[in-house]
């Protein structure tokens, strides 16, 4: 009887491993605390440069709204991400490019238009925020470009051969937009992110320039202001020069 009892509480225990077992698994992965993985530490971008991810960390933070794609038991998430702000400084079409350093690699992205939006998690359940988008299956490169024919691709088996491009999205004068580029696969290798092709600028025009510097009494710290916000990084060592 005793030894019954024992074979009755492992199999309980068993049970309770195995009904646990993905719920484990799914908190596993953890939500993204590295800076640019969330949409309120975004990095700015402009459309001169091309920004490169040399590693993109394994988390996810919240389900994604994709207007016109059905979710079914998959939803869209924005796994092992990353995100990118900029403001539209000329209006126009948007050519992006986004290049796996693997490309055996699967990425995903999304565009939102979030002027005047204060709560920037509205991206994961507010459709109207929705600009343009591509989920395909697809490995390699992906992004936005004049041989893209639709404004959205949905989630696909990589077997369907579904198109990695979707059409560039018109980008309209002071507008501010996120865009949020997915890591389907998971593993550490980056990707190279740029922009070209179309008509529209996110660069600012306005030239980078002092404003006021103020020394502190003991004169051991300067505070320095400048007209833009500017990477530290881009003031010389001397504070003689801003670098471009």
């Amino acid at each position: 009887m005793v030894n019954g009892h024992v074979y009755m509480r492992v199999n309980a225990v068993l049970l309770m491993l195995l009904m646990l077992l993905p719920v484990a698994l799914m908190h596993g992965q953890g939500r993204c605390s590295t800076l640019g993985q969330t949409p309120y530490t975004a990095f700015p971008v402009c459309g001169t440069t091309t920004f490169s991810q040399q590693s993109v960390p394994i988390c996810t933070n919240n389900n994604v709204v994709v207007p016109g794609c059905p979710t079914g038991n998959a939803p869209y998430q924005d796994k092992n991400p990353f995100w990118y702000q900029f403001t539209c400084y000329q209006a126009g079409t948007l050519g992006l490019l986004i290049t796996p350093n693997n490309l055996g690699d699967d990425y995903d992205w999304q565009l939102f238009d979030i002027t005047g939006v204060t709560n920037l998690n509205a991206v994961y359940t507010d459709p109207s925020l929705f600009v343009i988008g591509n989920w395909s299956g697809s490995f390699g490169l992906t992004g936005a470009s004049a041989a893209g024919n639709s404004q959205i691709q949905c989630g696909s088996d990589p077997r369907d051969n579904v198109p990695t491009f979707s059409s560039m999205p018109l980008l309209k004068l002071g507008h501010v937009y996120l865009l949020m580029v997915s890591h389907f696969s998971d593993s550490q290798s980056g990707y190279q992110l740029s922009f070209g092709g179309g008509t529209a600028s996110i660069t600012d025009p306005k030239l980078p320039d002092l404003v006021s510097a103020q020394a502190s009494c003991d004169a051991t710290k300067i505070t320095v202001k400048l007209n833009k916000r500017m990477k530290c990084t881009s003031l010389a060592g001397n504070g003689g020069q801003l670098l471009m």
